[in-house]
């Protein structure tokens, strides 16, 4: 997760929550002195753009590059960063995965909803294939309050094996924000045995964490659900103390969290809150 290409991809639907992701990157983009990059996607393959005549779609194309004006004028006003549009057409997830090819962002900032309207899950469909096949970390936002700063990086960790990577990313992204991290593991309520173990690891890694001057918390969760209930029990946790980010790795380890980027990272994905980030592991 190391920054050397100081760019952040903002897919950008002129919805509310695209709004909202837009100015979740000002603080990053701030003190990593990165670019934002704005992408639009015209979705030419559906009914409604085929009804349109070459002259209408002119027009159209004209008044979405004028919205995205608009839009880097206000973030210019709003925070001392760079900022550009990029205006595509084709399928939205094919044509950012495609941007992320030629431009090579540090991170991806997508709006997302989730609920059980059919059309907010396809919406949420795509953000999970972004989340897969993207080569950069994807933070997903949900929900409309949201803190400016980040102050708590929430990292659940498989105390089956140590996660050294999630680890190091989760030490970086602290360092940018002068964050504190909250170590979270879910055991079961029935296993004594593997809760002890996990709580003797959990104090393990919070040294390891402190010795790079970050404050660190444990959380231990015992837990006798599915996987629906580990990702509520996750976000339970986070909000109680007061996370600003929940950061995944997309392919998890052993135990509960083989649930990761399978059903349990869809939920946490889906329900919570919080902006969640997803790495893919190198």
């Amino acid at each position: 997760m190391k920054i050397t290409n100081n760019k952040i991809l903002v897919p950008v639907d002129f919805g509310q929550q695209s709004v909202i992701a837009i100015k979740q990157t000002y603080n990053l983009a701030r003190l990593t002195s990165s670019q934002i990059v704005l992408l639009h996607v015209i979705k030419e393959q559906t009914p409604m753009w085929g009804l349109l005549n070459v002259s209408e779609k002119e027009e159209m194309k004209f008044k979405i590059e004028q919205r995205l004006k608009f839009l880097v004028a206000e973030i210019k006003k709003s925070v001392n960063v760079d900022v550009i549009y990029l205006i595509e057409n084709g399928n939205i997830i094919d044509k950012i995965l495609d941007t992320v090819d030629k431009i090579n962002p540090s991170f991806i900032f997508m709006g997302t909803t989730g609920s059980s309207d059919i059309r907010k899950k396809i919406i949420g469909s795509r953000a999970l294939r972004l989340v897969k096949e993207a080569s950069c970390p994807v933070i997903t936002i949900k929900g409309e309050l949201h803190n400016n700063d980040c102050e708590n990086i929430i990292l659940p960790i498989d105390t089956t094996k140590k996660s050294l990577q999630k680890i190091n990313n989760a030490i970086q992204f602290a360092s940018f924000f002068n964050a504190k991290i909250t170590l979270v593991t879910v055991v079961h309520t029935k296993d004594n045995k593997n809760a002890k173990k996990a709580k003797k690891i959990l104090e393990d890694t919070q040294k390891q964490i402190k010795d790079y001057s970050i404050i660190c918390d444990i959380e231990l969760i015992k837990l006798d659900g599915d996987k629906k209930d580990i990702a509520n029990g996750i976000i339970e946790t986070s909000h109680r103390v007061k996370g600003d980010i929940i950061l995944i790795m997309t392919q998890q380890e052993n135990d509960f969290v083989s649930f990761f980027i399978g059903s349990l990272a869809k939920e946490i994905i889906h329900l919570s809150t919080i902006p969640v980030m997803s790495i893919n592991p190198s």
